[in-house]
């Protein structure tokens, strides 16, 4: 078997996280100016990662259960505390 490689895709990884952090930046602007809290529709919509993302990623790490806070049977996440987070969580995700 010949291989005959025609595409070669080179990532720059810190123009990406870069990119991801400006999309971020302005989904959150948009979704939280006229919120104090997030739910978690708003938080799933924020960082587009499914509620089972969000449970198996950053929902269980302890700065993130110092912010988040159940209301009866829902969870509310103060938008600014929790924009600060995310900001940081991201920058600590490994750029495979």
């Amino acid at each position: 078997m010949i291989d005959t490689s025609l595409i070669n895709i080179q990532i720059d990884n810190e123009a990406l996280e870069q990119h991801i952090l400006k999309q971020l930046d302005e989904k959150m602007q948009e979704l939280g100016n006229d919120k104090i809290f997030y739910s978690l529709d708003d938080l799933m919509q924020v960082t587009s990662f499914s509620k089972g993302h969000i449970i198996n990623t950053f929902f269980n790490d302890s700065r993130f259960k110092q912010i988040r806070r159940k209301v009866g049977r829902k969870w509310v996440f103060p938008v600014i505390e929790t924009n600060e987070f995310l900001k940081t969580w991201i920058r600590e995700q490994p750029n495979d």
